[in-house]
């Protein structure tokens, strides 16, 4: 008699398995279809269109053809001032591309309206990935940054100083002879930026932990993998696979508060005893962190719930993430684009950077770091020409009836909006050449601007120039947001990167790439290219 297994076998051909194949996607498609928010008809689709047939081929047409999409809706009506969607993939929700000439109108509507932490939470599928919903919906981290961050850089300055300079050389060594080979991303930027970035959220030794340091980056990973994943995976099914994934991120949490919150609890100690008067404490000084900050911040604004240590541990995953990923992908990037310019923009990059560092005494300080505009200007730069997403400020309709945009379009609720971020990067109507990575395009002005005398700046708009910097944001410059949700870290991601770059600069050798190693799109998302650099230690600095 034969065995389950081989009548199992028997009856598994491909016409079954694509008969099934075939049924789940018409389900998914169907699921998508009915929960999904209603677009009205006078809203142009790119790519298939939204009818039956063509949101079949969108699904999977997505994944490879969504850039382009992106492309053609910004010709044909951003740049008429008018509202389309870009279609929805497997497991993508649809986006509504709001024109620039709206997007001040979009920024300026309260929360309770278009909400930014709600588009967030949906896009990194919060339900599964982020521990507690808090850490989205209430992203009080945030406010505790915008609070604390800008006025303490000064004195943060300083412990991100030593923490470059000893992050790159314990990486990459200090051997003058031999050339050491690695990969920008994962093996450079995803090193030494966690260090970097937990010195500020957690201080030393805590940002050296190998065990931290570890799980904390594996749940920036197990974001990053989640975002992948429920990408491509039918919708119908993230109430299925999430549940199960989340067990990833909950690990990871637990493993980094078996070593944040015995020091969260002995900060909340020290805190309340310096502030009881204690004698023992007359002498003792808090450490400038963000853990310092959110007690701080939750004390003074009675804000109870807050000050849980297991709460401040949580509220450190988010921060780690946003600071982390991003940064490093812009680090790599520029690294890439600057070793594939013309010899002469690292050499230009390297004097502006040995001249102000030895201006200050052999140190970085804000000044002499704000004072670095063609490095400013190749962050920048970096950001526009290897942008790594195709929209950024995102939105999602929060009134129940929807909303009624200044174009006349309604937009119901559960509808996400965003800005076109890649065409508007590469758009020639703004950008000479927009094709060609122009390292100093926008130091040249601001340099020839700071060499005239008081009497000839008087005469010329230097508050526009400055308009140009890496940190300020506009409705042409969005990889930081815009508007009062705009990123309240990129002042410290900025001089972060500046450091970084400015100590390769000054103590490394790195051999210029022939060509500059090309990204790969899936979907709306760029995944970063496989590369290798040549790094030696400089003989003479």
């Amino acid at each position: 008699m034969a065995s389950d297994e081989s009548i199992f076998l028997h009856h598994l051909t491909w016409s079954n398995i694509f008969g099934a194949f075939l049924t789940y996607v018409i389900v998914s498609l169907a699921a998508n279809f009915f929960f999904s928010p209603k677009y009205p008809t006078s809203i142009p689709w790119v790519g298939y269109g939204k009818s039956p047939v063509g949101s079949l081929r969108n699904t999977f047409a997505g994944f490879t053809q969504s850039k382009s999409w992106m492309q053609t809706g910004y010709n044909l009506y951003s740049k008429q001032g008018k509202t389309f969607v870009l279609p929805s993939m497997l497991g993508a929700s649809a986006q509504t591309v709001i024109p620039r000439n709206q997007m001040s109108w979009m920024l300026d509507q309260p929360d309770h309206v278009l909400s930014t932490s709600a588009a967030h939470y949906d896009t990194l599928h919060g339900d599964y990935v982020f521990v507690a919903k808090k850490c989205l919906q209430d992203p009080y981290h945030e406010h505790v940054v915008h609070k604390n961050l800008a006025r303490n850089l000064n004195h943060v300055i300083p412990d991100l100083d030593d923490e470059v300079g000893r992050d790159v050389d314990e990486l990459l060594g200090t051997d003058t002879e031999t050339w050491t080979k690695i990969d920008p991303l994962d093996g450079m930027m995803m090193k030494i930026i966690p260090k970097i970035t937990n010195r500020m959220l957690v201080g030393e030794p805590l940002c050296r932990n190998k065990d931290y340091l570890d799980n904390m980056l594996g749940f920036t990973m197990d974001v990053m993998k989640a975002f992948l994943l429920f990408s491509v995976m039918p919708q119908i099914l993230h109430p299925i696979i999430g549940p199960i994934y989340g067990l990833a991120p909950k690990y990871h949490y637990w493993r980094t508060c078996r070593s944040s919150v015995p020091l969260i609890k002995q900060r909340l100690s020290d805190i309340r005893k310096k502030d009881a008067r204690d004698p023992e404490y007359k002498g003792w000084k808090e450490p400038n962190d963000f853990i310092t900050w959110i007690i701080r911040t939750a004390m003074a604004e009675g804000r109870h719930d807050e000050l849980e240590p297991r709460t401040i541990a949580l509220r450190i995953l988010p921060l780690n993430f946003a600071s982390i990923h991003t940064t490093a992908l812009t680090g790599s990037a520029t690294l890439l684009d600057v070793l594939s310019s013309p010899p002469e923009v690292v050499e230009s990059l390297r004097e502006e950077a040995l001249r102000i560092y030895k201006a200050h005494n052999n140190k970085w300080t804000k000044a002499g770091l704000s004072a670095m505009y063609r490095t400013d200007s190749a962050i920048r730069e970096s950001q526009r020409f290897s942008a790594f997403a195709l929209s950024f400020v995102h939105r999602k309709v929060m009134v129940k009836e929807g909303i009624m945009s200044p174009e006349g379009v309604h937009l119901a609720y559960g509808t996400i909006l965003a800005a076109p971020w890649i065409s508007l990067a590469g758009d020639d109507e703004f950008y000479e050449k927009p094709e060609v990575y122009d390292a100093f395009r926008f130091s040249r002005e601001r340099e020839r601007y700071e060499g005239l005398s008081a009497g000839e700046k008087a005469k010329e708009d230097g508050l526009k120039l400055k308009q140009t910097g890496l940190v300020t944001t506009n409705d042409r410059h969005l990889p930081f947001g815009h508007g009062r949700h705009a990123c309240p870290g990129r002042f410290f991601v900025a001089h972060e990167l500046k450091m970084m770059i400015g100590h390769l600069l000054i103590h490394y050798d790195i051999k210029p790439l022939k060509e500059r190693p090309q990204p790969m799109w899936v979907g709306r998302t760029q995944v970063p290219p496989k590369a290798c650099l040549e790094i030696r230690r400089r003989k003479i600095v």
